[in-house]
């Protein structure tokens, strides 16, 4: 359990992050949604423990800055080592287990299980700064899997992906899911993060506007306000619900 109590981030008089109080089961998958400079990221850094704060963020009851978990973060601008390639830059999520250039035999196995499962086997001696977006953001998700993280927190991880690698890639986040691992991540596209997440938390300027079930979320009148009226939600002949643009709302 993740529980979050009246956490702010400030720079200056600014709130980055305003007085948020919120819990997060463990096992579940929460996404949080809401326009840019909502403080999503932020809040994500802020989770990690990387980000000075004022309140409080326990995991099982410790405060984060405090305690190293196991936890895997794939973030939305990664720093790209150099020289490095996608099997060894993969394999570094098996360092805090093994330690670098010390990988067990069933580390080598699990790595190339994921290389495979992520459709990556053909890239695994390709440098990783020579990796399309889309590639690297494979990488970036094949290296949080082979952790074996109790928490995964991913700010936007399908966002450089095409249509297909989307749904793969969060069926496997789903997978993990689903042997008990919490999920916390952002999503902009909100209908594939209402097909995957059972909890949608919706922020507006540093605020949480509302917290709760993807389905009862996803037709609330918070997220319409919070993308001020310029979406609309269309439900499916199979009841799954598709959000979108409205055009006239669409400014440049």
């Amino acid at each position: 359990m993740i529980e979050i109590k009246n956490l702010s981030v400030r720079y200056g008089d600014f709130y980055a992050l305003d007085h948020i109080t919120l819990d997060i089961p463990r096992g579940s998958w929460t996404c949080l949604v809401g326009p840019n400079g909502a403080g999503k990221t932020t809040f994500l850094r802020t989770l990690l423990g990387n980000k000075a704060y004022d309140g409080s963020i326990t995991i099982d009851g410790l405060e984060v800055y405090k305690n190293l978990r196991n936890v895997a973060f794939v973030p939305q601008r990664p720093e790209i080592p150099a020289g490095m390639d996608v099997a060894e830059y993969v394999m570094l999520g098996r360092a805090r287990l093994d330690g670098w250039g010390r990988e067990s035999r069933t580390s080598r196995r699990l790595v190339q299980q994921i290389l495979e499962q992520m459709q990556l086997s053909g890239l695994r001696h390709q440098l990783v700064t020579q990796l399309s977006g889309g590639e690297m953001q494979r990488v970036l998700i094949a290296r949080a899997l082979v952790q074996e993280p109790e928490l995964m927190i991913l700010d936007e991880p399908t966002s450089a992906l095409d249509l297909h690698h989307q749904i793969s890639t969060l069926n496997h986040i789903e997978g993990m899911q689903n042997n008990g691992v919490t999920i916390v991540s952002t999503m902009h596209d909100i209908t594939l993060g209402a097909m995957y997440a059972e909890r949608i938390v919706i922020m507006q300027n540093g605020k949480v506007l509302l917290d709760g079930p993807s389905n009862t979320v996803i037709h609330s009148p918070e997220l319409k306000h919070a993308f001020d009226d310029g979406i609309t939600i269309h439900t499916l002949d199979n009841g799954r619900p598709v959000i979108v643009a409205t055009k006239n709302s669409l400014q440049i």
